[in-house]
């Protein structure tokens, strides 16, 4: 009796262990499908949307202004390395402080954001922040995630200027949650070090920041949905440097570039 429940048993704890290891194994329930689209494609999106930006916001064209955003921009390119992203960066004539990125690569500077930066490599700590958030892929999935992705194809099929038009307003006031923003400022961080610039310059433009919109702006992308500033300021006056790091200079006339602005 005692033999035969024990034999018993030791089926059902071996078909117990038989079970879980199958579905250790195996996916019984295929898990649903990654919504996501190529590079290629939200390049083409990113075109798009930039156009739409470029018509309801004045372009700051200035040879001066243009050539100092390419220096920070090859220097940021150089340390980040290779990437599938052809960035283009825009100055807009627009005394708000603020910068954000758009799709695939696409990124706006206020001219605000530069009459507040003191020295180049403040806005460079800005321009790399939102580099985070192209290479990240946040921006992209963020929209997928708010209208859908059938949405965001529709665009590619039909070109509807009103649709644009409505995306491109929701990229300007999207929002990241805290965890992008962190991978972002985490980004911006490490890219500064490989562009042999102060990663120290992250905490001086988010005090500045600080200082003159308080604890958090909805305004500002790099502020939305992370208000902790001081936490922020914190994180990158830490930054563990490199023992061989050095610094150098930009080599940007920085009161010039303000002066025409």
């Amino acid at each position: 009796m005692i033999k035969g429940l024990y034999k018993e048993l030791l089926i059902v704890i071996g078909i117990f262990l038989l079970g879980w290891l199958a579905f250790t194994l195996f996916r019984w329930v295929p898990e649903a499908p990654e919504l996501s689209v190529s590079v290629e494609t939200e390049q083409e999106l990113g075109d798009l949307l930039a156009e739409q930006v470029l018509r309801e916001y004045k372009a700051l064209e200035n040879d001066t202004v243009g050539e100092a955003i390419l220096i920070i921009k090859k220097r940021l390119l150089a340390a980040i390395g290779p990437t599938n992203y052809d960035y283009q960066l825009h100055v807009l004539d627009e005394p708000e402080v603020n910068a954000f990125a758009t799709l695939g690569g696409h990124i706006f500077i206020f001219s605000g954001i530069i009459r507040l930066s003191e020295n180049p490599e403040e806005l460079a700590a800005v321009l790399a922040h939102e580099m985070g958030h192209v290479e990240e892929r946040h921006v992209v999935n963020k929209i997928i995630k708010d209208l859908g992705i059938n949405v965001v194809f529709s665009i590619l099929t039909g070109s509807d200027p009103v649709l644009v038009g409505e995306i491109a307003k929701a990229t300007i006031s999207s929002s990241f949650d805290r965890s992008q923003e962190t991978s972002a400022d985490q980004f911006a961080l490490k890219t500064l070090e490989g562009a042999a610039i102060s990663p120290r310059y992250v905490s001086t433009i988010f005090r500045r920041l600080k200082e003159k919109y308080g604890e958090g702006d909805n305004r500002l992308d790099f502020l939305m949905s992370h208000p902790n500033l001081n936490k922020r300021i914190k994180e990158a006056l830490e930054y563990p440097l490199k023992d061989t790091f050095e610094a150098e200079p930009m080599n940007i006339d920085w009161d010039l570039v303000k002066s025409v602005l």
